[in-house]
Order: C-alpha cells, then structure tokens, then sequence
C-alpha cells in the first residue's frame, strides 16, 4: 500500500521528517500513521516523531542524527529551545565524531526536563544562536566547543577544525566566552587553542590530534613537495627534518582505477626523492601506539638511508 498522499506530502516539505503531531493536525489519525509503521514504510525515531524509511536507509550516520534532530525539533516546535551540541552541527552540516545518538537541546526557558532520547542543557547567549530552516541552534563555533566539552578534545578538534576553515578562528575564539564552565571547560579551551582549519577532514583532524597525544614533533599541515621535471606533491603532514611524509587515506579519493594508479606513482616519486611515505588509515586511527611505532620505524628508516648515501 502506498504511503498516504498527505503524510508523503509533509515528508518531502520537511526533509523526510515529522512529528506526529503534525501528520494528526492535517487530518491523519494516529492509527493510520501506525500502520505506515508497521508496513515499513515510516520508522519511528521517537515516540511523537516519524521519518520515510526510504530516507532513513538511504542516510548515511551523521545524515541520521540531523534526522533525529530535525524530527525532534518539530517535536519540540512549541517549547523555546535551541538545538546544541552535534546535534546543532549537524543541521549546520559540520562533521562530527565519536559523538551519541541523543538529540541535545538548549532549553532557553532554563527547564531541565528531557528523556531518554534527548538531554537538555543550560541556555546560551542569544548572540550564539542562529537559524536552520527556521530551526533555532546554537551557532556552529560555540557547538564544537559544547562537543569538546561533553565529548573530548578529539571530537570537539573535528568539528572546529572545519569551522575555522570556514568562518576563522576569530569566531571560535569568541564562541569560547559562551562555552561551558563545568568540567570540561579545559577540553573545550585546547580545542580552541589548537583548531587551525588545515585539516581538510574529519580523518586528517584526529590524525592531527593523534600526532600530537603521542607525542611526535609538530608536523607541517598541508605541505608541499617539488621535485625534478616539475614534480610537485602536497602532502597531508610531513615531518621535514626527519623527511617522513604522513598521509591519511580514507580511500573515497579513489574512485577509480586511473586514481589508484596516480596515487600509486606519486607515492613512489616522493620515495624517490628520499621521503618516507606512512599511510593511515580509518582503522589505524583506533590504535594511536602502533602508529606511534610506524612513524618512529619511518624515522629510523629516513635516518638511515641519510647516513648512507
């Protein structure tokens, strides 16, 4: 059975999403909303919000969450609130990471009631907040810094890092006087401290912070490499004075064979050139001591084809 024309209709107004409530408001009862349901042709975010399943299996993770948010912002239409946190950031469409399902809210009426899908939080400055689709959120430098602050410096880095490539790093330095002052204040001012904007990823992001918890020396971001015959090569770090390359690979860059096989020849003309080349991956990135361990053992490497030429 087809979905009903009315509920397809406020879908597709809404981006796939909507409350319950509002489907019942246009006339659709309550029972016919179920059955969408129970067919598999809506899934139910939370109780009072549905999504088009099409949508939903076609969303990538970070795609769900804005779906969740979106879902429970139509939910919440009559309460005086602002979508903080990953949830602002995804509604924002700034990566996330190492982030949870819940949807996170400011209450700008300072009420504390939330449930098992949301958590609210205090209020913010009113010069934070802006607008999505007529969606109140927290603005996006003050977001990351809320997300550093419940969730770690790394996953605050990756959404800083994109803002400050985007808006600079003024904005992140103003939006540090509106962040939390609890526990993780200090989460939140290294992330601040340390967002650049050079890191054109989430995965170069916490490649950048995983270089630095293991204490390697600062490398070069972004760096350039010329050689003869006009060769040229950026590089995503590179350790200059031990002349080893890092790159952070996610593999969606290689799209097809012809890309596989440039990347191939670039890696072996940097080689050539006497650089080591460590490639990382999404999975390497999960254990920071044998990265440590493959860095060091490039180091040495580069060191020793030094003395011996």
């Amino acid at each position: 059975m087809a979905l009903d024309p009315v509920i397809a209709g406020r879908l597709g107004a809404q981006g796939g999403v909507s409350s319950v409530t509002e489907l019942v408001d246009l006339g659709i009862s309550r029972h016919v909303v179920s059955r969408a349901v129970a067919r598999g042709d809506l899934v139910r975010l939370r109780r009072d919000v549905v999504v088009d399943a099409e949508v939903w299996r076609a969303a990538a993770p970070w795609e769900r969450h804005a779906l969740r948010a979106r879902g429970t912002a139509r939910a919440w239409r009559r309460a005086p609130f602002a979508l903080s946190h990953h949830s602002a950031l995804a509604l924002l469409g700034l990566p996330v990471h190492g982030v949870d399902d819940r949807v996170h809210l400011a209450r700008l009426d300072g009420v504390r009631r939330g449930g098992s899908a949301t958590r609210i939080h205090d209020p913010v400055p009113e010069a934070f907040l802006t607008r999505v689709d007529d969606i109140c959120v927290v603005d996006g430098p003050l977001a990351a810094l809320q997300v550093a602050d419940l969730f770690g410096v790394e996953a605050g880095l990756v959404s800083a890092d994109a803002v400050v490539r985007q808006q600079g790093r003024a904005r992140l330095t103003e939006a540090l006087a509106g962040a939390p002052r609890g526990n993780g204040a200090g989460r939140a001012a290294l992330v601040a401290r340390l967002a650049d904007g050079t890191s054109e990823s989430a995965g170069e992001s916490r490649t950048r912070w995983l270089l630095h918890v293991v204490g390697l020396p600062v490398p070069e971001p972004q760096a350039w490499i010329s050689g003869e015959g006009g060769f040229s090569a950026r590089v995503d770090f590179l350790f200059r004075a031990e002349r080893v390359v890092v790159e952070f690979d996610g593999l969606l860059k290689y799209g097809t064979v012809r890309d596989v096989t440039a990347e191939k020849l670039r890696e072996d003309a940097l080689r050539r050139l006497g650089y080591e080349v460590v490639r990382l991956t999404w999975a390497d990135l999960a254990h920071p001591e044998r990265v440590h361990a493959r860095v060091l053992a490039a180091f040495a490497r580069s060191a020793a084809r030094g003395r011996a030429s």
